[in-house]
């Protein structure tokens, strides 16, 4: 297996946006390096206006200092995306519950979408759709075919498979305050979907463990100014029969400030079947997993760790 140092790889991908001869499989031989080597990568040159990005921060900020009781009427559970209040991210194993709160969005006009009242924070519903609008249309026309030839298949491989896709948009505040022992601002866990986007974050707190021999176990992320930091997920790794990695990932907030995070998770159709790519196959290396449709998958992820998914709240 192959070794790494305690850093996540960054990849350009400027050159692959203007369209430069050759600049697509440069830039997918390095992100499939990448995710066999460590199951994250950064992206610079983007092309994702950065400005887009800190005005979600700001509405995060300002969702999350809303009273408790402006949150308590459109509340996360099975069949609908809201507030988690802190403690909701709990385990079905009792472990201690994650140290933060989260509001979730599915896609723009979905029905599970449940939203603050306008006079409440008004603006809010249209900068997140404004948000994941953007983000939605960036993995559909460059990330998509990058990871499909990074697979050793066509391009277009994956676009009927996410169309539409099931992406998720959180938005994520992890006070300052201290953990106990075992505790952490989200536990170490793995992604249930494909990827997931991570813009750069003015305070630290994420942590990541490739699992590879040699690695350097545990490492902070320390994220490149204006970069997207992606992990690939359960699902990426399954169609690649583990030969990408879906890596354990952690995260605290250890300083004075308190500390927000806007992750897109990217991820098929809920229809979709994943089963292994034909060229991560071979007749020494048989599919290590049964197919498994995409929505049932997440279904038990959901449930094995929100406390409102499985009736709990």
């Amino acid at each position: 297996m192959s070794t790494i140092t305690a850093e996540v790889p960054v990849i350009d991908l400027a050159a692959y946006l203007s369209g430069a001869s050759g600049a697509l499989d440069t830039a997918a031989e390095a992100l499939a390096d990448a995710l066999r080597r460590v199951g994250f990568v950064s992206f610079v040159g983007h092309g994702v206006d950065w400005a887009l990005i800190e005005e979600v921060y700001d509405w995060a900020a300002r969702y999350h200092a809303l009273p408790a009781e402006a949150k308590a009427d459109h509340l996360l559970s099975g069949t609908t995306m809201g507030y988690n209040p802190m403690g909701g991210e709990s385990h079905a194993d009792g472990r201690p519950t994650s140290l933060n709160s989260a509001f979730f969005m599915a896609r723009p006009g979905s029905s599970r979408n449940l939203w603050p009242r306008d006079e409440v924070l008004p603006g809010f519903r249209e900068a997140c759709e404004r948000y994941y609008g953007t983000m939605d249309r960036f993995c559909h026309t460059w990330l998509l075919p990058l990871y499909a030839v990074a697979f050793g298949m066509p391009a277009t491989y994956f676009q009927e498979r996410f169309d539409p896709s099931l992406a998720t948009l959180r938005l994520s505040h992890y006070p300052p305050m201290p953990a106990a022992e075992g505790q952490w601002g989200i536990d170490p866990h793995t992604d249930a979907g494909f990827m997931t986007l991570l813009p750069s974050n003015p305070v630290d707190g994420l942590w990541i463990k490739p699992d590879v021999q040699d690695g350097p176990g545990w490492f902070e992320v320390r994220q490149e100014p204006q970069s997207f930091v992606v992990n690939a997920g359960d699902m990426l790794r399954r169609w690649t029969n583990d030969r990408f990695l879906s890596t354990l990932h952690r995260a605290l907030n250890v300083s004075p400030v308190d500390r927000y995070a806007i992750p897109f998770f990217f991820d098929p159709r809920v229809d979709t079947i994943v089963e292994c790519l034909p060229t991560c196959t071979d007749r020494d290396d048989p599919p290590h997993y049964e197919p498994v449709r995409y929505g049932d998958y997440l279904r038990t992820f959901m449930r094995r760790n929100y406390a409102p998914v499985r009736g709990e709240a």
